[in-house]
């Protein structure tokens, strides 16, 4: 598959949901993510190693305020059920992601210590910056919809990356990334994350609110484009 020109690899749990009528509703955005030369690099294996390190040190960082902002969602939240939901979705960020993601680490030869003391880059304090605005001056509608390009985007690539035949397995460092965001337990959790995004949005008018909600949407999609790179000028 081409990344850039391939067929259409919108997951079915989406299809038809309201995360769907966002994606389409910025489809140049959603595709230059999606299929960014970063995402072609982890496909067939000749992505710089020192570029995926600096990834991961940055993408530990956002991971911080991510859980940051789903702490924020539960504050936002109109009922015990939402507030719970919010809750263990940081309590799993924070038990079980984050060691994941340590664990992933070392085997690049990155310590905790190392990723802790690494300043963070301008494309992630944008990229923050804006969601951590959102999370305090929007409500949960405002927070799900900057928090889902991530949460979707990332399933949506690891799945495809997976199914297609012309992705390197053997010998690929990448590969287990790929598999990571392809497996079950991930796929599960967007099927999850959509779903409460269509729950919320029918609560608090997401339809009338689309066009105002369509451009934080591709705001949040160029920011996450952007941190594919992230930390990699000072690199050069």
């Amino acid at each position: 598959m081409n990344i850039q020109t391939g067929p259409d690899t919108t997951p079915e749990c989406i299809k038809g949901t309201f995360f769907a009528r966002l994606r389409n509703a910025a489809p140049a955005a959603w595709q230059g993510y999606v299929r960014h030369p970063f995402v072609r690099g982890m496909a067939d294996g000749t992505l710089d190693p020192a570029r995926f390190r600096a990834f991961l040190m940055q993408d530990y960082l956002y991971l911080l305020n991510y859980a940051r902002a789903y702490a924020l969602a539960v504050y936002k939240s109109d009922s015990f059920e939402e507030m719970r939901e919010s809750a263990d979705i940081v309590a799993g960020i924070l038990n079980t992601e984050m060691a994941m993601h340590f664990s992933y680490c070392e085997g690049w030869g990155l310590s905790r210590a190392e990723m802790e003391a690494h300043p963070p880059a301008q494309e992630l304090r944008a990229y923050a910056g804006f969601i951590l605005d959102r999370a305090q001056a929007g409500d949960l509608l405002d927070l799900l919809v900057a928090l889902s390009a991530c949460l979707v985007g990332y399933g949506e690539i690891g799945l495809a990356l997976a199914n297609d035949p012309a992705t390197v397995r053997e010998g690929n460092p990448y590969f287990s990334w790929v598999s990571v965001y392809a497996d079950e337990p991930y796929q599960d959790l967007m099927r999850r994350g959509v779903s409460r995004l269509d729950i919320v949005a029918a609560r608090r008018g997401g339809v009338a609110r689309l066009p105002e909600l369509t451009r934080l949407f591709t705001t949040a999609v160029s920011l996450e484009t952007a941190f594919w790179t992230a930390g990699q000028t000072e690199m050069t």
